[in-house]
C-alpha cells in the first residue's frame, strides 16, 4: 500500500485539482482510490467535478469539513487530497442521497458496490480482509439511519465502518459529499476497500466516566434532545451532577459529554446545546429509558501517545493513515496549546497521514462525538 498526501489553497476549483495533481508523484490513472477534504468555502459541486477530470480511472470519494489535517498541522481553508495505490487492493464507492428519508432507496446500489469490490453480504468473514470508510452530510442527523441501513445489508456486525461527519464553518449549516464528481448535501458516499494488506481501524476517547450516572425518562431519539433525567428537567439535573449553576453548565459541555452504554462500551454523546424548557440537544441519539453516564475530560496528550502506540503494535509499519477527529477537540487542542504537539507525535508514528476535523465519528454501527476514528493501513 502506497499513500500520497498533497494539499491547495487556491479557491478556483480548477486551478486546485490542477495544483494538488501537480504535486503526486504518479500518473494520476495509475491511484485506486483518492479522497478529498475540502473547506466549505469552495465551490464543492465544481471542485468535485474537477478532481474526478483529474482522475478518471480512480474511486474518487470527498466531503466538506470544519478544518483539514495533514503532517503540517491542521489547516483551514485548504484542501487535501490524499491517494491509495495497491495492485493487489479493490475499491469502489456508492453515494446514498436522501439519506436522513430514504436510504433503504439506495439498498440495491449499495449491494452492487459490495459485490463489485468482492465483498459478500451474509458472509461472517467478510471483516477479514475488508472494510469502508463513510463521510455522511451533517445537518440532516441522518448517520444512525445510514449505518442501520448498511448493516442491515452487509449481515455482519464484525465488518467495520469508519466515517465522518461532515463538517463546515460559519453560520450557515450546509455540508457536502460526493462520489466521482457527483454531489449530495443530504446522504453519505462510502468507499469499500478489500485488501491483503493488514489494516486496523479504531476510535481515540479521550474522556474518562466520573461514577455519576442519570436516567433518561423522556427524550426525543428522531430530534436527539433530551427532555427528563430522573423525571426532572433534563438541564437542571445536568447542572446540578456538576455542581453548578445553570447558567455555569452552558459553557461546560465539550468536557463533560454524556457516554452510552452500546455493546458493553461507553460511547460519547455531545451536548449540543440547551432549550428554553431545559431540554438538551445531543449530536447523537439518546433512548428513553437508558442510563447515561457522566464524562469528564483527561489528558489528550496521553491518550494520543497511547493510541499511536496502539496502532504502530498492529500496524507496525503504517502506509496509509486517515483520521477523522471532532471539530469540538480540534478547537480544544487549539484553546489548550497543544496542536503542535498533537501533530508532532502524529508525525513521529506515521510516515504520512492525513483528515479532517468533522461533526462526528462513525465505528462499526456506532455513531457518537468528540472522538478520533483512525483508519491505518500496513504493507
Amino acid at each position: 500500500m502506497e499513500q500520497e498526501v498533497v494539499s491547495t489553497k487556491i479557491q478556483d476549483p480548477l486551478g486546485a485539482a490542477d495544483d494538488l495533481v501537480r504535486k503526486l508523484k504518479h500518473d494520476p490513472n495509475t491511484y485506486k482510490a483518492v479522497i478529498f477534504m475540502a473547506a466549505i468555502n469552495y465551490d464543492f459541486e465544481e471542485l468535485s467535478k474537477a478532481i474526478k477530470e483529474k482522475f478518471p480511472e480512480s474511486e474518487v470519494i470527498g466531503t466538506s469539513t470544519a478544518g483539514e489535517i495533514d503532517t503540517t498541522g491542521f489547516k483551514n481553508d485548504s484542501v487535501v487530497l490524499t491517494t491509495m495505490s495497491d495492485s493487489l487492493t479493490r475499491t469502489k464507492g456508492v453515494l446514498i442521497e436522501k439519506g436522513s428519508r430514504y436510504p433503504v432507496a439506495f439498498c440495491d446500489d449499495i449491494e452492487s458496490a459490495l459485490s463489485e469490490c468482492g465483498i459478500r453480504t451474509g458472509d461472517s468473514f467478510s471483516h477479514k480482509d475488508a472494510f469502508g470508510i463513510t463521510f455522511i452530510n451533517g445537518v440532516y442527523n441522518a448517520e444512525e439511519t445510514v449505518l442501520s441501513t448498511f448493516y442491515s445489508i452487509i449481515k455482519n456486525d464484525n465488518f467495520k465502518i469508519a466515517g465522518g461527519t461532515a463538517g463546515y464553518t460559519g453560520s450557515t449549516p450546509k455540508t457536502f459529499v460526493s462520489y466521482n464528481g457527483k454531489t449530495t448535501q443530504d446522504g453519505a458516499v462510502m468507499l469499500f476497500v478489500k485488501t491483503p494488506c493488514k489494516f486496523d481501524l479504531r476510535q481515540e476517547d479521550i474522556f474518562n466516566a466520573t461514577g455519576k450516572t442519570v436516567y433518561v425518562t423522556e427524550a426525543d431519539t428522531v430530534n436527539r434532545t433530551i427532555y427528563k433525567i430522573n423525571g426532572q428537567p433534563a438541564k437542571e439535573v445536568y447542572a446540578r451532577q456538576l455542581g453548578v449553576s445553570e447558567a455555569q453548565a452552558e459553557n461546560m459541555t465539550f468536557e463533560n459529554p454524556f457516554g452510552r452504554h452500546i455493546n458493553g462500551a461507553i460511547h460519547i454523546a455531545a451536548l449540543a446545546g440547551f432549550g428554553q424548557d431545559k431540554s438538551i440537544s445531543t449530536f447523537a441519539r439518546i433512548v428513553p429509558n437508558s442510563t447515561l453516564e457522566m464524562m469528564h475530560i483527561g489528558n489528550a496528550e496521553e491518550k494520543c501517545e497511547e493510541t499511536c502506540r496502539d496502532i504502530t503494535a498492529v500496524i507496525p509499519k503504517p502506509k496509509f493513515v486517515l483520521m477523522m477527529t471532532c471539530i469540538t477537540r480540534t478547537m480544544y487542542f487549539e484553546r489548550e496549546r497543544i496542536s503542535d504537539s498533537i501533530i508532532a507525535k502524529y508525525r513521529k508514528a506515521f510516515p504520512t497521514f492525513c483528515g479532517f476535523s468533522c461533526y462526528g465519528e462513525q465505528l462499526g454501527k456506532v455513531h457518537c462525538n468528540q472522538t478520533l476514528v483512525t483508519v491505518a493501513i500496513g504493507e
